[in-house]
């Protein structure tokens, strides 16, 4: 028994002196590396936060932006769309108006030639009946009193159409 005493006490003395030069040279680099990685550790965390804030605040606004840019895209699709309405509806009023003027041209048109029309058949009715009148009356009346009977006829004539 006497050998385990030794042998106890050998190997507390020899542990309290691993223990003495482990605290006087290795004890405090140790703690200081534990502190360091520790601190590197809650630094890495506290960059990983904060990238984390950063990423979602870029996120919000990405969103906000993208949102943005749809609203801006939908207020433009509408803003085309009224533009071409509003070109379709100019062009039908121009088309509408144009319509308008070539129906009243037209009509114009077709009263002059109406009136040309009215003057060339007078003209060849009073020949004709100045023909016909001067072979008939050749020697009763001269060729002025007689287109001047004709000329009040067919005015009388015209103003009966008129109305």
């Amino acid at each position: 028994m006497d050998l385990q005493i030794k042998a106890l006490l050998t190997q507390v003395v020899g542990f309290l002196i691993v223990l003495w030069l482990l605290k006087k040279y290795a004890w405090d680099s140790l703690l200081k590396f534990i502190e360091h990685r520790r601190e590197t550790i809650a630094n890495e965390f506290d960059t990983i936060e904060t990238t984390k804030a950063e990423a979602e605040a870029l996120r919000v606004q990405f969103e906000k932006e993208l949102s943005g840019i749809e609203t801006t895209r939908r207020a433009k699709i509408q803003e085309a769309a009224q533009e071409a309405q509003s070109l379709a509806n100019e062009i039908k009023e121009e088309a509408r108006q144009e319509g308008l003027d070539l129906r009243a041209k037209t009509k114009q048109d077709i009263g002059l030639e109406l009136d040309k029309a009215n003057v060339t058949l007078r003209d060849r009715m009073v020949s004709a009946v100045i023909t016909t009148t001067e072979r008939v009356i050749r020697e009763r009346l001269d060729s002025d009193k007689h287109k001047e009977m004709i000329d009040r006829f067919l005015n009388e004539v015209d103003l009966k159409e008129s109305h």
